[in-house]
């Protein structure tokens, strides 16, 4: 009954409608929907059939999907719907390639629209052919074709793509190329850029994209300095002044032109000094931006006494310039060079308040050179004393038996004198003078297990011989056990005798 119902509803060509009924009428019958999907194919109809075909329950086959949508894209009024199938459509219902085969012919015709163009790249991102979908992502200029490069990392595929991402978003395409320049160098973008000057204002993205790759590597780029230059004076003069004082990759010659027809003084100042063209950049200076300030610090950084001397004449021109003068110049000219060459009956505004002011600079300076001498006198004396003091001290080095023995006393006792407890680590300090060897008894350290008594001239004594000639050196055998404690002659007065090096006056406290 149904399907009779439906060949009634065809006959008065009522097409729609016989579409909408058959979920009702033909339900879960796979065979019987297949032979409705032929028909209406037949009947040149099958666009209005697609919506209601199922993708479940029942499940059609494979050639019943790929009809539906090959009949979807050969009629431009149901684009649209083949762009919404083709995203709703599982892929597993249907081979991508019949249905890109059948619109990849109608690419450069009047009947390949937009709609169309993102149902193919949709088909080819199912048939894995994501250069091929990048292409028409681009020519589409969607937004997403930026994440669409990093999930399935195109970055080589789009050498030819650099004016279109540009366009689609400059920061996100600077951003990329410059992370993958090794795959798209600057060239190859820049020779984009160029080409393209008739179809956007890609002069400024070629400033924005340099501009950033200069801040990123200022070596990537340099070929294009001369370019950047005059990118810069066009786009973005603040930053011209920085870029001439990083880089060296630029003609000076031709930099210089570009300011003079920009009328950047500041920029022609820097380019002729480095030029070398000293006094016509300090022209420059006082002339067209008057700033004495930068001229004295220009003069400064020169180092040339003849370039002082043309800075004042210029100066003495003009009676602000030589008040000014005197104010920037404490510390690099004597004030008195500018004011004995003042003209007399010259008029120079605040000349009062500036000269109290260079005094007044000059008495300060004055006072902190004073402070920073004391200073460093007062530190130089009290590290020499320190240092005195530390050459002073001797080092007691225990025998493993008296180690053992001041173990079991006190096992928690900090002593604050080095120990060492083979004649190995002696070898280290005496070696120079000694020769491993007392100098009193010239045996061996190695022979002995005693205690030693280490100097700082690098004499070293056992403690037996030191005790046995301490009458004629005042040494005390507390003296000895205590050698190494810091605080024993910290203010220069100890109760008791000092002990000496026989050999030498440095003494240990």
């Amino acid at each position: 009954v149904g399907s009779r119902y439906l060949d009634h509803l065809i006959v008065e060509r009522r097409y729609a409608e016989a579409a909408s009924l058959c979920p009702k009428l033909l339900r879960g019958s796979a065979s019987v929907w297949e032979r409705w999907v032929f028909h209406f194919a037949h009947l040149r109809q099958l666009p209005v059939l697609v919506p209601y075909m199922p993708t479940e329950n029942p499940r059609l086959t494979d050639t019943a999907y790929e009809v539906a949508l090959v009949a979807l894209a050969t009629n431009p009024s149901f684009h649209k719907v083949l762009l919404s199938t083709v995203k709703c459509w599982s892929p597993t219902l249907y081979s991508a390639l019949p249905v890109i085969s059948a619109i990849e012919p109608q690419m450069n015709t009047s009947s390949m629209t937009d709609l169309l163009k993102e149902a193919l790249a949709e088909l080819y991102i199912i048939n894995t052919q994501y250069e091929k979908a990048l292409s028409l992502y681009a020519d589409l200029m969607k937004p997403e074709i930026f994440d669409f490069i990093e999930k399935h990392s195109l970055h080589d595929a789009i050498h030819d793509k650099v004016v279109q991402l540009m366009i689609l978003d400059s920061k996100k395409a600077v951003s990329l190329l410059i992370q993958h320049r090794d795959i798209i160098p600057p060239s190859e973008v820049v020779r984009q850029l160029l080409g393209a000057i008739k179809k956007c204002d890609s002069k400024y993205f070629l400033h924005f994209y340099l501009h950033s790759l200069f801040k990123v590597d200022d070596n990537a780029g340099r070929e294009f300095h001369d370019l950047q230059v005059e990118l810069y004076a066009d786009y973005e003069p603040r930053m011209l002044l920085p870029f001439l004082e990083s880089s060296e990759h630029y003609r000076l010659d031709k930099a210089y032109d570009i300011c003079v027809k920009k009328d950047l003084p500041k920029e022609q100042a820097f380019v002729l000094g480095r030029m070398g063209n000293t006094k016509k950049a300090l022209a420059v200076y006082i002339n067209k931006l008057e700033d004495i300030q930068k001229a004295v610090q220009f003069v400064t950084d020169q180092h040339d006494d003849d370039l002082w001397e043309e800075l004042i004449k210029q100066c003495l021109r003009k009676p602000e310039m030589v008040g000014m003068l005197l104010e920037h110049t404490v510390g690099n000219l004597d004030p008195l060079c500018i004011v004995s060459r003042v003209p007399n009956g010259l008029r120079i505004p605040r000349l009062r308040d500036r000269l109290v002011k260079i005094i007044t600079d000059y008495r300060t300076e004055t006072s902190l050179r004073h402070g920073c001498n004391d200073i460093l006198k007062a530190d130089c004396v009290n590290l020499l004393i320190k240092y005195f003091k530390e050459a002073r001290r001797a080092i007691y080095l225990s025998s493993i038996e008296e180690e053992t023995h001041r173990k079991r006393e006190d096992s928690t006792s900090n002593n604050e004198m080095l120990r060492m407890p083979t004649a190995r680590a002696i070898e280290v300090k005496s070696k120079t003078r000694g020769g491993a060897r007392c100098c009193l008894c010239f045996d061996p350290f190695s022979l002995q297990n005693l205690s030693v008594i280490v100097f700082f001239c690098c004499h070293a004594y056992h403690v037996s011989c030191l005790l046995g000639g301490s009458d004629s050196i005042g040494i005390e055998s507390s003296d000895i056990m205590h050698s190494g404690d810091d605080g024993s002659d910290e203010d220069g007065n100890s109760g008791g005798s000092r002990m000496r090096c026989v050999l030498c006056t440095t003494a240990g406290g």
